[in-house]
């Protein structure tokens, strides 16, 4: 008798076991690919917000990288922060350039001869922003520089990234 039950309410566990394995099957598995679609295309956008942003910046060897190093430090007037007093920005200004971009060629050799007209460009991005604002957002003002250049290059991708030297405040 006890053998015969205990088959009984083995079957009935089973039957149990199957039903709630048909529901996961047909109920919970179709609402967790809608939820693994919608995350797939979250992260596809994602990506592509990524590629957008990389400015075709690709690895370059040691081969392919120039400079150009300004003759002169840049001293720039800075906006006028909360203390109200004046303030400066003192640095040199190196641009690395990628000799393996078709545009290399034509610019590169006018770029001694367009000095001046960079330098301004650089005093009018770097004095929009105060003495606070370029002590702790340089790599941002460095990208906006770089865009500035490029497209005083007829948005040209020769120009590759730029970095600041012996830079300081007063």
């Amino acid at each position: 008798m006890k053998k015969g039950l205990i088959n009984i309410i083995i079957l009935i566990l089973l039957i149990t076991n199957i039903v709630l394995s048909a529901i996961i099957v047909f109920a919970v598995v179709p609402a967790m690919n809608g939820t693994t679609n919608l995350v797939k295309k979250v992260a596809e956008a994602i990506d592509l917000e990524k590629e957008g942003k990389e400015d075709s910046r690709g690895d370059l060897t040691i081969d392919d990288i120039d400079t150009f190093a300004f003759s002169d430090k840049i001293l720039v007037n800075l906006k006028t922060g909360e203390d109200g007093k004046s303030h400066y920005a003192s640095f040199n200004l190196t641009i690395t350039l990628n000799k393996s971009d078709e545009s290399y060629e034509k610019y590169a050799e006018t770029l001694k001869n367009s000095e001046d007209l960079m330098k301004s460009k650089i005093d009018n991005i770097v004095s929009k922003y105060t003495k606070y604002e370029v002590e702790n957002n340089k790599q941002a003002i460095l990208d906006e520089i770089v865009a500035e250049l490029r497209t005083l290059f007829n948005d040209t991708t020769f120009i590759y990234s730029a970095g600041f030297s012996d830079f300081v405040t007063q």
